[in-house]
């Protein structure tokens, strides 16, 4: 909750460019009656001159920073730091932002034993809306837009509740049931789409606008529309890599460790798809320059008569960096629940590819395993 006096500023985590790649997300926004131009992102000026400008020393500073599916601010914002005052999110808890605890109700991280506890950050968010919902006024109704934005997200981060990815829990389950059920659908009616149509709606609703989507069908098209190969096959290299790019640190790490810094691509296509683009290896090896990281890796996912398919490819322009890592992902007992096999027919100078045996790993528990990986050779080289 708020005070009266607070303005609360969604700002979204990524260039504004880079939505349009994005077209699940695209869709999603358009369906839900909201404008993607209307939204304020990370470089944007008012964003970068106001919003996220650096603290002025001796000042006190009124704003604060909620974080939502992550728990460290990024690098490039880590003067503000000090101004993180809540955590929402679902991966392995990195230590930072310690004032924010748990005690206080402002540190809610749902990863324990390794594993994420909910398949997306919109499970929290809405077990939060719930909790924060006073008695009375509409029926305690939720807005239909944002009931249909938090339905979505979770359905496409469950990989709709099916068993065999592995995604959904209870957690999850409960979120999906509580959203049809409490949202206000019949502000949907009055909604005016650009790019969905009439016919699109008919699917979501069968029932009538006014009543709870179809899950599967609400599912269908955004996973359509994510995973769609003829979009993957037109996307180059850099595209394919910036799409779904996330960046982790090294803890401990030593300005003359090896590893200090690992950046993560999920790419929505199979391995041997990705490594045939025009350029691939030069192409890759740019976007690991620009990214100014040590270790670079790119996740692949395909689905393969209805089940998953993973590989990992991990790239490196120190040699002993990579030659490290892989023998820790293929000799160390830490690493042995993701079942990785080396495809050595791929295997060049600069990098690795990996079949993954055991699907349900994805991103969640990858970064934290090459995290330790790169531990433990940062220790070794410290010596």
């Amino acid at each position: 909750s708020k005070a009266p006096s607070e303005l609360m500023v969604p700002v979204v985590s990524a260039p504004r460019a880079d939505l349009s790649l994005r077209r699940d997300v695209v869709i999603l926004l358009d369906i839900s009656g909201i404008n993607p131009e209307n939204l304020l992102y990370i470089d944007d000026e008012i964003v970068v001159d106001r919003l996220l400008s650096p603290p002025v020393s001796g000042k006190e500073d009124p704003r604060s920073i909620t974080l939502t599916d992550h728990n460290r601010i990024r690098s490039s914002l880590r003067d503000l730091a000090p101004l993180v005052t809540e955590i929402v999110d679902h991966h392995e808890d990195s230590g930072h932002h310690s004032s924010v605890t748990v005690e206080s109700g402002r540190r809610s991280i749902a990863f324990d034993g390794g594993k994420a506890t909910v398949a997306s950050t919109c499970t929290l968010v809405t077990e939060l809306l719930l909790d924060d919902q006073s008695p009375g006024g509409n029926g305690n109704k939720i807005d239909g837009s944002l009931g249909l934005l938090l339905l979505g997200v979770i359905l496409l981060d469950s990989v709709n509740m099916i068993p065999a990815a592995g995604k959904g829990t209870d957690r999850d389950e409960r979120a999906i049931s509580t959203l049809g059920e409490r949202t206000d659908w019949a502000q949907i009616s009055v909604l005016s789409p650009s790019i969905a149509d009439a016919s699109v709606f008919d699917k979501i609703f069968p029932e009538g606008r006014a009543r709870s989507p179809s899950q599967d069908a609400l599912f269908d098209l955004l996973s359509g529309a994510r995973n769609d190969p003829k979009f993957w096959a037109g996307l180059s290299t850099l595209d394919s890599l910036r799409i779904d790019y996330k960046r982790f640190e090294v803890p401990g790490s030593l300005k003359s460790s090896p590893i200090r810094t690992i950046g993560l691509s999920s790419v929505l296509t199979d391995m041997d798809s990705l490594l045939s683009k025009d350029n691939f290896e030069n192409d890759m090896r740019d976007y690991q320059s620009s990214c100014q990281v040590d270790l670079f890796g790119a996740l692949t996912l395909e689905f393969v008569d209805g089940n998953l398919n993973r590989e990992l490819l991990l790239s490196s322009p120190k040699v002993g960096v990579l030659e490290g890592v892989t023998n820790y992902l293929l000799r160390d007992k830490d690493a042995a629940s993701i079942q990785l096999n080396e495809r050595e027919d791929l295997r060049t100078a600069s990098k690795r590819v990996f079949r993954q045996g055991n699907a349900k790993c994805s991103r969640k528990q990858v970064a934290p395993l090459l995290q330790r990986a790169a531990l433990s050779l940062n220790l070794k080289s410290d010596l």
